[in-house]
């Protein structure tokens, strides 16, 4: 049934895209999530960052790509790990979502589309927070991550904490990364804008189960220091007068 969606479907996609899920313990929701990326992308591309539940058991049957870390190193280096895969294969895209059910595979053609429209531009996908069911510490969070980023570079995004992207591949080839965990997703939206990458948002949806059915593994205390170190770093390099590097047209 997969493939037969699939082929209904040959252009639906840029050329030399794929579709990857980054997954550290998530083998409940996995599943579905790739088996709903397939019906709309041929190419996807899971990354096990060293899961301990056997999530990439939970796809091991499908037709899908498998990159498994021993151990976990964090969502950052599973992006990395993505877009090198990627470009050994020649690929010039990689659009990413979590393992956790929160995005819309729904909502993939509006990357396709953006990405036809905008190919150097980073794709954020900006989540609609009208549910009541947005826990309170998330919307502070994305308005205060928004805040940074305008600071340190003058764009300006409506949801920079946002999982849900589409990257041009050559922001990997270019530039350099300090860090490799959730704070990594932060970091590559400075660089890249500091190098001349334009940030553009796309709408999407988002679902937020209740609070005993989700699984987050964003440490308060560990996660949000490392933000602060990195938000603290950022802003101050922004204020000196070295020229940022750029990625050439």
């Amino acid at each position: 049934m997969l493939t037969e969606q699939i082929e209904m479907k040959p252009s639906a996609f840029p050329d030399k895209t794929f579709v990857v899920v980054p997954v550290y313990n998530h083998s409940t929701t996995l599943r579905q999530v790739v088996e709903e990326s397939l019906k709309r992308h041929p190419t996807v591309l899971v990354v096990d960052d060293g899961s301990t539940d056997g999530s990439a058991a939970a796809v091991s049957d499908l037709p899908v790509e498998i990159l498994r870390h021993p151990r976990n190193q964090g969502k950052g280096a599973a992006l990395i790990s993505a877009a090198e895969w990627g470009l050994q294969r020649g690929m010039s895209h990689m659009i990413s979502l979590d393992a956790d059910g929160q995005h819309s595979t729904e909502d993939l053609p509006k990357f396709f589309s953006s990405i036809t429209e905008f190919p150097r531009a980073l794709i954020v996908g900006h989540r609609d927070f009208a549910q009541t069911s947005i826990p309170g510490s998330s919307r502070f969070g994305r308005s205060f991550s928004n805040f940074w980023l305008r600071l340190q570079t003058g764009s300006r995004l409506k949801d920079t904490q946002s999982g849900f992207r589409a990257y041009p591949l050559l922001i990997f080839q270019e530039l350099n990364f300090l860090t490799h965990r959730y704070n990594f997703e932060i970091e590559v939206l400075v660089r890249s804008a500091w190098a001349g990458i334009e940030l553009r948002d796309v709408d999407i949806s988002v679902y937020y189960p209740p609070d005993n059915e989700r699984i987050s593994h964003f440490r308060g205390f560990m996660d949000n220091w490392r933000l602060t170190l990195l938000n603290t770093y950022l802003t101050l390099r922004s204020m000196l007068p070295w020229p940022h590097r750029k990625i050439s047209e």
